[in-house]
């Protein structure tokens, strides 16, 4: 079939040739089967990237812990900890949140404009120590899921996984239930659910439905790994990355960044609303290909005062609602990618 731009299907189309050029379709088939993915080391990245990845968990963990490294084991002894909030201690962490393979899948479960809502590092010693079956649903007053991921976040394994080594457990499947697992279940799966075999420098993709968990270290030294989690633009992030990037930030990184970043979001609103903020941020589809700088393309955008109400603006906006006949953007016309027709692939 030959894939071309259609409108009503979005960016989708830009997005499943990327994929494809990739060598992810295999990958893709089983998040949609089974709920989540592993991708092998070699689709991840150099052994140079893996060392630097570990290297700068260990050297947070020691800043956090104010101890060595050789100390860790012991701080970390029947015990695990989410390192909250590193991706501004090390550029390692801004490389990996644009990693194509990772973001990619990522864009297919919770659209091209997704954010970042937190990056993380997480330390997992040896002992009984584990993680509950549970999906990362986080609407929980909505007693169903919705049809689609509103979250999906990779795993970076930087040091080999197993259910002796307490790695993660799945249920394959449980996505389809669109719903949280039972106290009941939870308990029953805890034991029972697949365990992730892979090596260090693989990555475990996921979307919020999927229920999973872990098994408890048995076996000496530490487990590591980085976690992002992405969400659809209309949710609070975890973590404070709008209020925190900056400028410089958005200049050494692709024009991705800043949507991760979600700074042209034009909300919250004051009395009077800056809609023009979202004119600024970039537009179309943005290639997971794409290295290049932003440079001195994008600034964080200054916020105005929240109090003020502006009357020219406030006059124009009043003109615009008072017409006869009202309109919103048509979401299925025009947003053609920027990836040419004559690029498309059957």
């Amino acid at each position: 079939m030959k894939i071309e731009d259609w409108p009503s299907a979005k960016h989708t189309p830009a997005l499943y040739r990327e994929l494809k050029q990739l060598d992810l379709l295999e990958h893709l088939t089983e998040l949609e089967a089974f709920g989540f993915t592993v991708l092998p080391p070699e689709k991840v990245g150099p052994q140079e990237q893996h060392d630097a990845a570990r290297e700068a968990v260990l050297r947070i963990a020691c800043e956090r812990k104010q101890c060595v490294v050789d100390d860790l084991e012991e701080v970390f002894s029947d015990g695990q900890e989410l390192l909250r909030f590193v991706l501004w201690d090390d550029l390692i962490f801004e490389k990996l949140v644009l990693h194509p393979a990772a973001l990619g899948l990522i864009q297919w479960l919770v659209g091209t404009n997704c954010v970042l809502s937190l990056c993380n590092a997480w330390i997992k010693g040896k002992g009984e120590s584990r993680t509950a079956v549970h999906a990362d649903w986080s609407q929980f007053d909505m007693p169903t899921m919705a049809v689609e991921t509103y979250g999906a976040n990779f795993n970076y394994l930087l040091t080999d996984y197993s259910k002796e080594d307490g790695g993660l457990s799945f249920v394959p499947g449980s996505h389809r239930w669109r719903r949280l697992p039972s106290s009941e279940e939870a308990e029953y799966w805890a034991d029972n659910a697949q365990a992730i075999e892979a090596p260090a420098g693989s990555m475990v993709i996921w979307g919020d439905h999927t229920w999973h968990g872990s098994y408890p270290k048995k076996t000496d030294g530490l487990r590591l790994m980085i976690l992002g989690m992405f969400n659809r633009p209309h949710m609070q992030t975890q973590e404070a990355y709008r209020q925190t990037v900056t400028t410089e930030a958005l200049a050494r990184n692709p024009l991705r960044f800043a949507r991760l970043m979600n700074v042209y979001n034009a909300m919250p609103w004051g009395k009077t609303p800056n809609y023009a903020k979202t004119m600024q941020a970039p537009q179309g589809y943005l290639s997971l290909f794409d290295t290049e700088p932003a440079g001195d393309k994008l600034q964080v955008p200054e916020e105005g005062d929240y109090h003020l109400y502006d009357a020219k603006t406030g006059e124009m906006t009043k003109e615009r609602m008072s017409k006869k006949k009202t309109s919103f953007p048509d979401m299925y016309k025009g947003q053609v990618s920027a990836t040419s027709n004559k690029e498309n692939q059957a």
